[in-house]
Parts: structure tokens; sequence; C-alpha cells
């Protein structure tokens, strides 16, 4: 294909710029070492997400993770999901080439609709069909400063959704990009990825970056047959475009953008009432997408600020035989810390959104009504009271919404925090979240299966409820020497008005409308007829070797239980892992050479009948020169190919292979 060629000559005539700057030593390559970091001050990196405000990671009441930029590098991945995968206690599972099933503490699926995902700030999280599209958000990673990641609900602060966690993707600041980047990623899976970047200053204290990056991935391992050893790829490729710039005024100001196009390949169902009634047909969907996004914020010398964010975000997703979905989200917050009073750290805010909905569907699918136009209002307060200086805190917040599927909710939580020692903390807290109903619970009718002279199909239901969670955290985290750190969460949370589906056979009927065969139309609407426990425990340890090897461990335990009128509803409790672990080790070889590993173990998963696995990275890394870098990188390397998700038969399971690519970065 053109598009083929074309990516291959810009990847081959990158590879021949750099290759002609092996030789010079003009320009210095400017990669962040992670070496450059001890355990203390890791602990004491400033992190935004757990409460709104910057604080040290060691003074966080919550279990939060960060993974660097350092992690990003080192750890060779491409995508957010895969460097998700170095959190404890996320489920970080590959449906195929294009889809990702992530979620934290249970609830996964292609769509975890109970996790919150943000983008410096600005959510990601789509109101309509409730979860992440990954698939669309494929970021240029040499952009990402860092992610944080807050396992347990979020609401108090974050809102509606942030029910069994938050992820906050940040990227850096344009004084940070200054200069030229070009890196060519090409191998047997990644089929070629082309980024591009140029920073530098204008006036006197500000500075700029703008970037672009074209890709695509190979399709996975369709499973095999039953009875087959024939192999054969699935319909999964994926393949888009992206582009953006970010401008800062010191750290005043902050203008930014993004632009992107995504093509995912899938097979689905086309339903008819006229045989063959549910033939598989092949489809691309399209994602396309800009957003603009401004933060100004004010910092007074008696320690209060004042932030005001506002983004306008456009998306599109166009699936064939389906529906489309066009939407426009306006967004706009403020928030004021007050300067410190006495005993009380105190934070305002208050937001409101407005979004509009347009879902065209076809014969099969329809939205009542198919435009819509939705406000959120919102508010929260939270207060840092010091009991005791240094030793005790106790933080008490709320917030409030009011949107229109399920009008008010209120989100409090009570945080209480221990420092018995300089380097220890131990930490407990009980939260409320919610997760508001979509317009897929509310306002769809799609059809679910169709056979001679019968239809199935979801249809609409009002009285859809928000679900609930109480939570209950306990956590400690200590730096036992200068050299080892560790972190342990553990939790049980109850959950209420969980969703399910049912059927509504009082509503059965006859359609005889002179457009379709004559047939009987069986209604199914989705309920909350489902309550659920789950309990868990998270450890993470970071040990310093020597000031060339450092190794970090985790392990995760989780136990979910669901009661619903119908026990065939309870197969999410069989779709976590009940034990996952980690290993990572980044060894700087000297000082041209690095070796990283990273290996990850996950339990089976009973209802999809997927086998527990080991994933395990390796990625070689030599500087060429002062401004050129090559990395070579294995990834899933203990076997051929394995499931992470979908059952066999799924018509879009993909096996995830062994993938073996060359990564090239000239920095100048």
């Amino acid at each position: 294909m053109p598009t083929d060629r074309l990516m291959r000559d810009a990847i081959s005539r990158t590879a021949m710029l750099g290759a002609m700057l092996l030789a010079s030593d003009s320009f210095a390559l400017a990669v962040v070492d992670y070496f450059e970091l001890t355990l203390e001050q890791l602990l004491e990196v400033k992190v935004h997400s757990a409460a709104k405000k910057a604080e040290a990671v060691a003074d966080a009441s919550a279990a939060i993770y960060v993974v660097t930029s350092e992690d990003i590098i080192r750890s060779g991945v491409t995508s957010i999901p895969d460097a998700l995968r170095m959190v404890p206690g996320m489920q970080v599972a590959r449906t195929d080439s294009n889809s990702w099933a992530i979620s934290i503490r249970g609830f996964n699926n292609g769509l975890a609709n109970k996790l919150l995902v943000l983008i410096d700030g600005r959510t990601i999280y789509n109101p309509v069909f409730g979860g992440v599209l990954w698939e669309a958000h494929n970021l240029m990673l040499e952009d990402v400063e860092r992610i944080e990641v807050v396992r347990g609900p979020g609401g108090t602060l974050w809102g509606a959704n942030a029910v069994n966690g938050v992820i906050n993707i940040i990227t850096k600041h344009t004084s940070d990009t200054s200069g030229n980047l070009i890196s060519a990623i090409y191998g047997n899976e990644e089929k070629g990825t082309l980024s591009t970047r140029q920073g530098g200053h204008f006036g006197s204290n500000s500075s700029y970056r703008v970037y672009a990056n074209v890709f695509k991935q190979d399709a996975s391992r369709a499973p095999p047959a039953a009875g087959s050893d024939k192999q054969q790829d699935t319909y999964d490729e994926w393949n888009g475009f992206r582009t953006g710039f970010r401008a800062d005024w010191s750290d005043e100001f902050t203008l930014q953008g993004d632009a992107y196009r995504t093509d995912t390949e899938q097979r689905r169902p086309h339903f008819s009432l006229i045989a063959p009634y549910m033939p598989i047909k092949q489809q691309i969907i399209r994602y396309d997408g800009i957003n603009l996004l401004g933060r100004w914020t004010d910092k007074h010398h008696d320690g209060s600020l004042l932030s005001i964010q506002t983004y306008v975000d456009w998306a599109r997703r166009d699936e064939p035989f389906n529906f489309i979905d066009d939407r426009i989200t306006y967004d706009l917050d403020a928030q004021y810390n007050f300067a410190p009073l006495s005993a009380h750290d105190i934070i305002l805010g208050a937001g409101y959104r407005y979004l509009t909905d347009d879902e065209q569907g076809d014969n099969n699918t329809a939205f009542t009504p198919q435009k819509r136009r939705n406000s959120l209002y919102s508010a929260f307060v939270q207060d840092k009271i010091t009991l005791a200086p240094e030793a005790w805190f106790l933080t008490l917040g709320a917030k409030f919404e009011h949107n229109e599927f399920s009008g008010f909710e209120f989100q409090p939580n009570a945080r209480l925090q221990w420092h018995p020692g300089q380097n220890q903390t131990l930490w407990a807290s009980v939260s409320r979240a919610v997760r508001t109903p979509t317009p897929i619970e509310e306002d769809l009718t799609s059809t679910l299966a169709t056979a001679a002279n019968v239809r199935a199909a979801f249809v609409p239901n009002d009285d859809f409820k928000s679900e609930k969670l109480t939570a209950y955290e306990l956590g400690y985290r200590q730096q036992l020497a200068p050299a080892i750190s560790v972190d342990v969460a553990a939790f049980y949370n109850d959950y209420d008005s969980l969703s399910t589906t049912m059927a509504d056979p009082e509503n059965v009927q006859l359609v005889n409308n002179g457009i379709d065969p004559p047939h009987i139309f069986i209604p199914f609407i989705f309920t909350n007829n489902m309550q659920g426990t789950s309990e868990g425990i998270e450890t993470a340890i970071n040990w310093a070797v020597n000031p060339n090897l450092k190794i970090a461990a985790n392990y995760s335990y989780l136990q979910l239980s669901l009661r619903a009128l119908d026990p065939t509803q309870e197969e999410a409790e069989k779709l976590a892992p009940e034990h996952q672990a980690g290993l990572k080790i980044f060894w700087n070889i000297n000082h041209n050479w690095t070796l990283d590993t990273t290996a990850t173990y996950v339990d089976e998963l009973p209802a999809s009948k997927v086998d527990s696995y080991l994933r395990l990275d390796i990625n070689l890394g030599t500087q060429l020169s002062k401004t050129l870098r090559l990395n070579i990188t294995g990834q899933n390397l203990t076997d051929s190919s394995h499931r992470e998700f979908n059952k066999a038969d799924n018509i879009n399971a993909g096996e995830i292979e062994r993938n073996i690519f060359a990564k090239l970065t000239w920095q100048f």
C-alpha cells in the first residue's frame, strides 16, 4: 500500500540521517537518567492526583504509584497501556492488536467503567460508552513526564466514575523539551512508528513544542480453531496519526492542543431478519478528534494559589453496522488553595461541563433521543487538618455533583495519616464513589441477536441508577534503609447497585410495521440487580543495589465476590486475576550500554478460560554517539503468542505475539 511505502521510506531516511551523525560529537543527547535520583528523592517527587495539589509521594494518604519518564524509556514500552503493567494492582490485558482491557481492583473489560483517565487534567473517559477507548489515544511517549496512578476511589476530588482509581497522564513542561527529536521504530509487530518533535523558546520566559507521530501495528494471531493447528492473523490492524503543540509562559499559563485520526479493524455481526441472520462482516472503525486546553495558575506569596482550566474536546467514533458517536465537550474548572490557616489546609473547587452528543444509528441501533445536551455541575471542598505537627493529619472532603442522568451525587471521604517516624507513613481512609449512568444504559436500542422471525435487543431504561462504592483502605510506606523502600496498601470495597442485564418478558411483542418482516421482539434492559465486595493487598519494594543497578518488585492479591438475582451475571468476579506479580531490573552496564528487564506474572481468568502467563520484556540500549541512541527490544519473550482476555471463540479474540523491534532516537 502507498501508506506502507511512505512509512518505510520515512523511517529509512531517518535511520540514514542518524547514521551520518555517528561520528559527530557536536550535540548532546539529553536522556533523563533514572539513576540520578536516590530512593529518598523518589519518595519526595511531587504528585498532584492524590490530593489535587502538589505533595510528596511519601506524604500521600492514598495508594499512589508513579510511572516516571525514565521507567517508560528504560522499559522499552511503546504505549501507555503497556507502561501501566508496571503499576502494582493494575489489571492490563491486551484483547487484540488495537484494544485493551484495563482496570484497577477488578471489573475489567474492554470498557472498564470504574476507572477515570485524564491527560493533563482533561478527561478521556467516554461518557457515552462508559470507559476509555485506549486505541484512540496513542500518545508520543517521549513527551510524557510521568503517569500518576491512584488505586482506590478518587471521586471526592475528581468526580464521578473515579470509582476504583484515577490515572493522570502528565506531559512535560516545554522548557524540558527544547531542541529537535526524531525517533523511528520498526519490527515484526511494530510495522513502523515515526515521531518528530521540535521545541524552543520565545520571549523572555516562554517555551513551546510541536510534535507529530504516525504508527502502524500488525494484526494479532487468531486463536486456533478446535482440533486445528493452523495459524492465521485476525482482522485487527491498527494505524493512525497524531499531532499537536504546547506552549508555556513560565509556570503561569499553558496552552496546548492535539489532533488525531486512528483506524482500527474489527469484526462484527451484521444483524438481519432475513437469512443469513447474523453474518460476520469486517469493518474499519475510524476515530477523529481535536482538543484545545488552556490553564492559568496564579501563585501568591502567602502560599495561596488560584488555578483555572478550560478545554474544548471534539471526538468522533464512526463504526459501520452500528452507530456514529459525535461529541463535543466544553469544560471549565476552577480551584483555590487557601494560604495555610493555622492547622487547616483548605482547597475549594467548582466546575461546569457541557456536552453535545449526536448518536447516529442504523436500523439495528438507535438512541432516544438521538441528540442530547447535557450539563454537569460540580463543587468540592477538602481540608487537611494538622492534629499534631509532623505526626498526625486528618483530611476531610466531599464532592457535590449534579448530572442529567442520575441527578445529585455526593462523594465524601475521610483520611487519617500518621508519621510514626521520619521515613514512615501509615494511613487509613473511608470513601464513597459512584459510577453514573450512560446513554447506552438509558437511551439505547440495540440488536443483540436475530433469527427466523425473532429479534432480541437492548431497550432504554430510564430507571437505571448509579453504581455505588464504599471503600475502606489501609496503607503503609517506609524507607527501610537508604537503598530500600516498601509500600503496602490493603482495601475492602463494598459495591451496591451494580449493572446487570435481564430480559423484559412483560414487554415481548409481535412487530408488524410494514418495513421489517413480521417478527417477535424480545427486549432486554440494563438493571442494578447486583451487589458485591472485593478485598486485596498491593505491595511494592524498591531496592537500589548499587549506583548502576536498581530493582523494583510488586505483588497484588484480589478477591472479588458478587451476588446477583441471576447467577450468570456474576462472571465479572472471574475476569480479574487473583494473583499478579512484577519485577523490574534496570542495569547500567557501562557508560554506553544499558540492559533493562521487566517481567509480569498474571494469574488465570477462569471466566474467559485464559491461562496464567508470564510476560518478559528485555530492552538493550546503546549510545551510538552523543546525539544518537539505538534500542533493541523484545516483548512477550516467554512464548510465541498467548491470549490475555477474550474467550477463544470471540470473533475478535487475538493472541498477543512475541514482538522484536528496533528503535533509533536522534536528539539534537
